[in-house]
């Protein structure tokens, strides 16, 4: 997990330039529904987890139409557990003349660990990993004033996590990619 710590300290110092340039500050947070897909080798099945992602974030406006933020996300169930960093950068396209409405688009990096919970007709196998991912999400943005904001949005990305159990031979399992479908509420200072 010694990634995930490099990848909070380029959060933080990506978002505290703004700090200095009177930039508006945003935190916030999102709760979501996820879905990842797994495969596996050496007989153990493929699977489609399922859950809810707990995701709390640190941003800033850079101009009139874009956003830097830096997100630090949590799921966990029966038989996965996973939490990440991110940092994501989105254009804004406001729909209509008062700005209250927005689409985004953008781009995300980062760093996730995940604990997997393999399961055959014999044993039972545990295994833990860390990777990057790097993805896109999209959705819209509303504004309601007083410096609130929430948002709607679809995110996908894609893990390089291939990992093995190595006193098992052959026993390996890799995340494909992730779905996150989410609503988001956000505070600016």
């Amino acid at each position: 997990m010694a990634r995930l710590s490099l990848m909070t300290n380029v959060i933080v110092m990506c978002l505290l330039p703004g700090f200095s340039h009177a930039a508006d500050i945003i935190i916030g947070g999102t709760v979501g529904y996820q879905t990842h897909s797994t495969s596996s080798y050496s007989g153990l099945s493929s699977s489609e987890e399922r859950g809810i992602n707990y995701q709390i974030r640190n941003s800033v406006d850079i101009g009139d139409a874009s956003r830097l933020y830096g997100t630090y996300s949590f799921n966990s169930d029966d038989m996965t557990y996973h939490e990440g960093v991110l940092i994501s950068y989105d254009k804004l396209f406001f729909l209509e003349p008062s700005n209250q409405v927005s689409w985004f688009i953008g781009a995300s990096v980062g760093l996730s660990g995940h604990e997997f919970q393999m399961t055959d007709i014999d044993q039972t196998y545990y295994d833990s990993s860390s990777c990057y991912v790097f993805g896109a999400q999209t959705g819209l943005m509303f504004d309601f004033g007083n410096a609130f904001t929430s948002e709607l949005g679809f995110r996908y990305l894609k893990h390089n996590d291939t990992s093995s159990v190595q006193n098992l031979g052959a026993v390996s399992q890799s995340v494909n990619d992730a779905e996150q479908v989410y609503w988001g509420v956000d505070l600016s200072f």
